[in-house]
């Protein structure tokens, strides 16, 4: 059963438009604020070159981070690499470039492949946003064409407002517990001078750099599949409130406050796990308050109800860790959640280390866990099932991505025979409870796939393999892109 009887578009619309009203009290709101333009799905222009104007086909594209770590200890390398599911080929988009830093903070592809991003240290001043285009049919940066967007960026993100492409960052120095850090966006492409010089036109307000608004420095934003929707997260001593921002017309409000006001010893963190539903209809939310970590399936509406949640485990803390029973038998959610295309399941990263307490295994417990958009205990679903033991089949996961047409769930996690490399491995999210999970085989020789202590077959899919030096591949990111068909 859906959590709303309206569309999505239509209910966001109301709440930004409603945001934009001089008049609480006037009459019906107005929809014509651009609102329309917020929620279409992002889509590729103002990136890089490549585009010859003729036919064009999807591919299907992984990019992710290759640290190389010598075993003799002398300087190793790190890369963004991408690799071509059509093509069946990977390129190395940075190549050891010294002007482009992924070893510090990474580097972050936007959702087209036109345009990459890195943070770079400076020394007294934190670290420099960073910018160029990606030419996406010869896979290479256009380094010719690299700025330097702000400084003192702690963190950031690519997003689409339906006309062009944005990145959004937060940057400052949050000195004491009053201390405020600003939530910016502007235009990837250097905006005009010019047009900017007495503030954004407004009618347009993404052409230029501005404020989305201030936040502490416990607070956050989230980027979501809708372009110019971006969430804000300000945090209190004692709550965590996440606002609704429209990049395309500055329209905001206040969507929910969690826990309550006046209380000391803050629980709540932006970092904490948060993502809009693909179908614009709810957002999942995970808070750790109370000792215990719980996922919130809140209604993207105004004045929305209570949430529904469920109780996951406890956080972890000396004489409290692990404690509920399994599928719980956790104390972390790792990172933002992941959806499938419809909205209807949200796939989260669990980790703990209570097969290490027990005695029982050496290493991390992770499991990439799977809820229904109910949120119920009975709705809680192991995807990847690992092994409690010692054992190479037992995946140490350290991330995880969900293919745009959700057929594909790729993964990070130590090699068979070399625990301190890590490769890549793709199954099916969806797979009949039974035989879960199922290891994509096809880039491994027939008769050669090793087996796990499930009795079925664990294929590496992509992996480095080096005499003298460890290699890690990490940070997935799932991308669709339009390449030309020639």
């Amino acid at each position: 059963m859906r959590l709303v009887t309206k569309t999505a578009w239509a209910t966001l619309a109301l709440l930004l438009s409603n945001a934009c009203a001089k008049d609480d009290a006037a009459t019906t709101p107005n929809l014509d604020v651009g609102f329309v333009d917020a929620i279409t799905p992002p889509v590729g222009g103002g990136g890089g070159g490549g585009d010859s104007g003729g036919p064009t086909e999807t591919h299907l594209r992984l990019s992710y981070t290759k640290e190389v770590a010598p075993k003799d200890s002398s300087p190793g390398s790190v890369d963004l690499v991408i690799y071509d599911f059509e093509d069946n080929r990977e390129a190395n988009l940075t190549q050891g470039s010294p002007e482009i830093d992924c070893r510090s903070k990474g580097c972050t592809l936007n959702r087209s492949m036109t345009w990459v991003a890195w943070l770079a240290r400076e020394e007294g001043a934190g670290f420099a946003l960073w910018i160029a285009p990606v030419d996406t049919q010869r896979l290479r940066v256009d380094l010719d064409a690299k700025r330097r967007v702000a400084d003192q960026v702690i963190n950031f993100e690519f997003t689409n407002d339906g006309v062009r492409d944005l990145v959004v960052y937060q940057r400052g120095v949050a000195e004491g517990p009053e201390g405020m850090l600003e939530v910016r966006v502007e235009p990837v492409v250097e905006p005009d001078a010019a047009l900017c010089a007495n503030g954004s036109p407004p009618d347009d307000i993404s052409a230029c750099p501005a404020l989305l608004g201030n936040v502490d420095g416990s607070g956050s934003f989230r980027v979501t599949p809708f372009g110019a929707l971006v969430i804000l997260i300000r945090t209190t001593l004692s709550t965590m409130s996440l606002d609704f921002f429209n990049v395309r017309n500055g329209a905001n409000q206040t969507l929910y406050t969690f826990g309550d006001q006046g209380g000391t010893g803050s629980e709540f963190t932006g970092r904490q796990p948060i993502a809009l539903s693909p179908d614009a209809e709810y957002l999942a939310v995970t808070t750790k308050n109370g000792g215990v970590w719980k996922l919130h399936n809140l209604m993207a509406a105004p004045s929305p109800p209570v949430p529904t949640n469920v109780e996951l485990f406890e956080v972890q803390r000396r004489g409290s860790d692990c404690q509920r029973a399994a599928p719980f038998n956790y104390n972390t959610v790792a990172f933002d959640p992941r959806f499938s295309p419809d909205g209807d399941y949200i796939y989260f990263l669990a980790t703990g280390n209570c097969s290490i307490q027990a005695g029982t295994a050496n290493r991390t417990d992770t499991d990439v866990l799977r809820v229904s958009r109910e949120v119920g205990a009975a709705s809680v679903v192991n995807i990847t099932k690992n092994a409690r033991a010692n054992h190479w089949s037992n995946h140490e996961i350290s991330d995880f991505d969900i293919s745009p047409d959700g057929t594909k769930l790729a993964f990070s996690a130590p090699r068979q025979f070399d625990s301190e490399s890590r490769s890549i491995w793709i199954i099916d999210p969806n797979p009949d409870a039974e035989n879960a999970p199922v290891f994509d085989c096809s880039r491994t020789a027939a008769g050669l796939e090793p087996m796990g202590l499930d009795g079925k077959k664990h294929c590496e899919f992509l992996f480095e393999e080096r005499a003298n030096a460890h290699v890690l591949l990490r940070d997935l990111r799932f991308h669709q892109v339009e390449v030309s068909a020639n």
